[in-house]
């Protein structure tokens, strides 16, 4: 009986360092080295292009901004669909962005993009 105690102890042990271990990676983020898309959260995997935060934060923060001006549920999604190329962007891109600066975010969409 005792030597099935000390084994459960033991095993409880070892559960207990494991959770330890995960909970301060989910604390302090992920760990180094660690590659999981968890990083690139915001990153469309339809999107085959460069992968650059900057960049996609910026066509994001577009469709976000179209989202608030129209108030319409699917502006956001559309606007986001084939990474950025549709005619919901190209809307959202001419009404929120002044025509002079339309030819770098059109880069930037194909530089994320296929």
């Amino acid at each position: 009986m005792t030597c099935l105690r000390a084994m459960l102890i033991m095993a409880l042990a070892a559960m207990s360092v494991a959770l330890s271990t995960i909970e301060a990676r989910s604390v302090d983020g992920p760990a180094p080295g660690d590659h999981t898309l968890a990083k690139r959260s915001l990153f469309d995997l339809s999107c085959t292009g460069v992968y650059n935060r900057e960049v996609i934060l910026r066509l994001n923060r577009l469709c976000d901004d179209c989202y608030n001006v129209y108030r319409e549920p699917n502006v956001s999604t559309e606007c986001r669909r084939n990474c950025f190329v549709n005619m919901a962007f190209i809307q959202c891109l001419e009404y929120l962005i002044p025509e002079s600066n339309h030819g770098e975010y059109r880069s930037q969409v194909q530089l994320v993009g296929k």
